[in-house]
């Protein structure tokens, strides 16, 4: 007896692979979901200091190992001028963040600036109802990807509580020291 399930029933010929561009998306979706509900059963169970004391320190050192592989497989033993940075920077949030996170960018020289227009934390923790108390992990990540450049870069607020739940809008400059 053969089983079926509702709607359309397809040969297992019929059946494609998924393109590069769509492992990519998937995989980085599982991944974040896999950190927000992580984080989500820290705060439910822990409370906001403990569950984003642990996310700031497990989120820093992620961030900082995978920018390592990355420069790794760039061939780059080290980042020395803006213009490298930025490029490093752009690969590494079109690999490791995809379309999650979109945002506006500008170099003045001496620094740059961006301004957040959607991130996919901050949904994530609004729909929780938590945005007020979360601390903003997708720039602990940065700090963290700037420790493993090991740039002398300052960013401008301090991380902090999430400025879109705050502010109403996040930005950030990191400039060079």
């Amino acid at each position: 007896m053969e089983h079926r399930f509702a709607g359309s029933v397809l040969e297992v010929e019929e059946i494609s692979e998924l393109a590069p561009v769509q492992r990519e998306n998937l995989l980085r979706r599982s991944w974040m979901t896999n950190d927000g509900l992580w984080f989500y059963q820290a705060f439910a169970h822990y409370g906001a200091e403990v569950a984003n004391s642990w996310n700031i320190a497990v989120v820093r050192e992620f961030g900082r190992l995978e920018m390592r592989r990355l420069l790794r497989a760039l061939g780059i033993p080290r980042v020395t001028s803006w213009a490298q940075y930025r490029r490093v920077f752009q690969i590494a949030v079109d690999l490791y963040v995809g379309d999650l996170f979109s945002y506006e960018e500008s170099f003045d020289g001496i620094a740059h600036h961006i301004r957040v227009k959607t991130c996919f934390a901050y949904s994530g923790v609004a729909r929780a109802g938590i945005a007020q108390v979360y601390h903003c992990g997708p720039l602990e990540r940065v700090t963290g990807w700037l420790e493993a450049l090991k740039l002398p870069v300052k960013i401008s607020p301090e991380v902090g509580l999430c400025q879109m739940a705050h502010c109403g809008e996040c930005a950030y400059s990191l400039s060079m020291e």
